[in-house]
């Protein structure tokens, strides 16, 4: 599931799904819309576009998780082992540019949110993450959302925080590594980590 092709399909759906859930207010719209994944190979990559290169952020998804996935390293002293859901990048390098910009994932059976410090921070390359307490179910949608504001990283789940910390550093925004959703692809577009479920 890589490739153009896909990816204005993809946003077509994303965007009648995010009308659709405003003109109704039911999260119940999610289970109806979306992408399924298997969590061998499947994934979407939207390439390396400047505007999601971001020194602030807020990353959200809906999720169903329908299996274990595979994990990847987002890096040391990071979330380490993690099912992707929405990224830009993965554990590759530490102080230069192949540093990730963000990884929302799956750490076990739990939310987490991690980046990567910028150049102009104090520490250059250093991981930054937090991680959710509310154990996930298999076969139940979730709204998950991560938002940093260069101070506070924190993280949601169905709209409630569970987690978050003072980090008051910049993340890797020049990152080259690109955007994909189930995957983490590194600078070289080789993908590491797959989730098996839907995503919307």
């Amino acid at each position: 599931m890589t490739g153009p092709r896909l990816v204005a399909p993809f946003l077509r759906r994303f965007a009648a799904s995010l009308l659709a859930f405003a003109a109704a207010g039911s999260p119940s719209l999610a289970a109806s819309t979306g992408l399924k994944f298997v969590g061998t190979n499947a994934y979407v990559g939207f390439g390396n576009p400047a505007p999601l290169g971001l020194s602030t952020f807020t990353v959200e998804c809906w999720f169903r998780r329908d299996g274990p996935g595979v994990t990847v390293f987002t890096g040391s002293g990071g979330l380490g082992s993690t099912v992707p859901l929405v990224t830009k990048g993965r554990g590759e390098e530490d102080g230069d540019n192949r540093d990730m910009n963000y990884f929302l994932g799956l750490k076990n059976s739990f939310l987490g949110i991690d980046f990567e410090e910028g150049a102009a921070g104090s520490s250059p390359g250093q991981n930054h993450s937090v991680t959710g307490v509310t154990p996930l179910t298999t076969g139940v949608w979730y709204h998950a959302a991560a938002t940093y504001d260069r101070s506070r990283l924190q993280l949601f789940l169905n709209g409630a925080l569970e987690a978050q910390s003072i980090v008051n550093q910049p993340p890797r925004f020049d990152s080259i590594q690109p955007v994909a959703i189930a995957t983490g692809l590194n600078s070289l577009s080789v993908p590491g980590g797959f989730f098996n479920g839907a995503l919307d």
